[in-house]
């Protein structure tokens, strides 16, 4: 996407969103091809940073139920306690 902006650090510009193109141009702005990286930050086209996967542990984390949860499943249905853990392991295996 082609925009006026302005380099500041690492490949990451600030965009210019105003009309007044000559005061841009006096305040070094330059048109530029851009895009939005994953941190909703404005970079040179092809300098974004890449987000960083989330390893297996943390996928497990974000999927397994709230512990009070689990452990009212221990309790009361252990057996679906270990299913419904068993599944999370499956879909977010060690690497």
């Amino acid at each position: 996407m082609l925009r006026y902006a302005k380099i500041i650090e690492n490949y990451q510009v600030i965009i210019f969103t105003g009309t007044d193109i000559k005061w841009a141009k006096k305040q070094n702005f330059a048109e530029l091809e851009v895009e939005k990286g994953y941190d909703g930050n404005w970079y040179i086209l092809g300098k974004a940073p890449i987000k960083p996967k989330q390893n297996y542990i943390e996928m497990r984390l974000a999927e397994y139920p709230p512990l009070n949860e689990q452990l009212d499943m221990i309790y009361h249905d252990f057996e679906n306690w270990k299913y419904t853990i068993k599944k999370v392991k499956e879909k977010y295996p060690k690497n």
